[in-house]
């Protein structure tokens, strides 16, 4: 028996790629994913497409068979198996909830006060709740500036309050 050559393997797992290409091609779910794919096209491009409309058409049986479809194809081409993954979440985007705005470390810290006095701990226990030390929430209430952001980061979440950051207008 003679050996086999790079090529001549090379050229078989390409006829095999387009067996299984051909074979996925007339199967008649491959109609719909093209179906799916315009009415996404046409969902994105059109006026007035709302992320809840994309979301809905995305949860459709025909749009997850075509994943299903395109996960066949990968693993055809490349003997891979490819893992399942989750639907993505698309949600529009959410409005900042009405809340103090805060311009300086001191106003930070004058909010986590109040937050610390309403869960009545005073600072070593809140320290001890937040996972940092006891002056740093004196400095972080007293309005140090030069504080570590990640411990900041710490106390305001033990305080239940949320930091949030977006791009100003310009």
């Amino acid at each position: 028996m003679k050996p086999v050559t790079d090529s001549q393997r090379l050229l078989k797992a390409l006829n095999e790629q387009d067996q299984a290409f051909r074979k996925l091609a007339t199967n008649p779910a491959f109609d719909s994913v093209n179906k799916i794919n315009r009415a996404i096209n046409d969902l994105v491009e059109g006026p007035g497409a709302t992320a809840r409309k994309i979301s809905e058409q995305l949860r459709t049986p025909q749009y997850q068979r075509a994943i299903d479809i395109a996960r066949q194809l990968s693993e055809a081409s490349s003997g891979i198996s490819v893992p399942k993954l989750p639907a993505p979440r698309i949600e529009a985007p959410r409005t900042p909830p009405p809340g103090e705005r805060v311009r300086s470390v001191a106003e930070l810290g004058a909010l986590v006060r109040r937050a610390r006095k309403a869960m009545k701990m005073n600072q070593s226990e809140f320290a001890a709740h937040a996972g940092v030390g006891r002056r740093f929430v004196s400095e972080l209430e007293g309005g140090k500036a030069s504080l570590e952001f990640d411990r900041v980061m710490a106390c305001a979440q033990a305080a239940g309050i949320d930091l949030t950051a977006r791009l100003r207008n310009r």
